[in-house]
């Protein structure tokens, strides 16, 4: 199998035309007709279907689409890499989902922009897998909870964070600094599933007998924020989740939240470890928060 076969096959899936696909890598029909016969010859199947006048792929085309692509990307990559005077450094970075979108990606804009020659990659998991992939060393620094006392990961706080109400403005409860957890019960609410104390809260609200009426569930924190600002429910988020039309409100009662920060391995603490953590460090998290909001229970 060459590298030819790989990119006559790419460029006809991309056209779904042989003589299209054919101008597209400079050769003639028959020569791309010949490499695409070879190729399904070595692969034992075929990977187009020619029945109709429009070319599709078949099961076994399918298949073979993301492995074709990957390895035509790899080699496009290694080219560009060896051409480059310095040699690319690369940062794996793991992600809590939770982490805010807008206040990471402002701290990777400002890390690209110091460090053009490092390119990041970013692996979003669970707290449980992210410190599996820090122990396979497939990532270099995870943004996420502080880890056990008995793992033997270094941690560097950068934000906390608690759980409060986010409420629409112009709901009843709009106005009050706090409402009882009593209040809650029976009352529409949309549900994030993928925070990682998301199992305290709802034990926390079943201990009470509080039993909210789940209109929505939702794995996205901006969905959840706007369905909340729709009226369509309330919604117990970390504190700086902020959105248009939605409000913040203390829940007596419940004390919930967690420390983020950086964690790493010893034996990974290179130079290129430490300029992030540095920038992490000294980031704004919380940028976007206006100076009315009367949140200092929530530190």
């Amino acid at each position: 199998m060459d590298i030819y076969q790989l990119r006559y096959f790419l460029a006809l899936v991309e056209t779904s035309n042989f003589s299209r696909a054919a101008e597209r890598v400079f050769v003639s029909q028959p020569t791309l007709s010949a490499g695409i016969k070879k190729l399904e010859t070595e692969l034992g199947a075929p990977l187009f279907n020619r029945e109709s006048r429009k070319i599709s792929l078949t099961e076994a085309g399918h298949r073979f689409l993301p492995r074709a692509r990957t390895v035509i990307y790899e080699c496009n990559a290694a080219k560009q890499e060896i051409s480059r005077k310095a040699p690319v450094k690369r940062l794996q970075l793991g992600i809590l989902r939770s982490i805010p979108t807008a206040s990471l990606a402002a701290l990777l804009a400002d890390f690209s922009k110091a460090h053009p020659e490092t390119q990041i990659s970013l692996k979003e998991g669970s707290v449980t897998q992210l410190l599996s992939w820090l122990g396979e060393r497939r990532i270099d620094l995870a943004l996420s909870v502080a880890p056990d006392p008995e793992e033997e990961i270094s941690f560097e706080r950068l934000y906390s964070w608690k759980y409060i109400l986010a409420a629409p403005e112009r709901h009843p409860f709009a106005n009050r600094s706090s409402v009882p957890l009593s209040v809650l019960d029976r009352l529409d609410f949309v549900h994030r599933t993928h925070c990682e104390s998301g199992t305290d809260i709802t034990r926390t609200f079943a201990n009470a007998g509080v039993n909210p009426h789940i209109v929505f569930r939702t794995d996205q924190d901006e969905k959840a924020l706007a369905f909340v600002g729709a009226g369509l429910g309330l919604c117990m988020m970390p504190d700086f989740h902020l959105a248009p039309n939605v409000v913040q409100i203390a829940v007596e009662g419940i004390s919930i939240g967690r420390t983020i920060g950086l964690n790493w391995h010893s034996a990974q603490d290179n130079e290129l470890v430490q300029s992030f953590r540095l920038f992490a460090a000294s980031h704004d998290w919380r940028a976007d928060r206006p100076a009315a909001q009367n949140l200092g229970w929530a530190r």
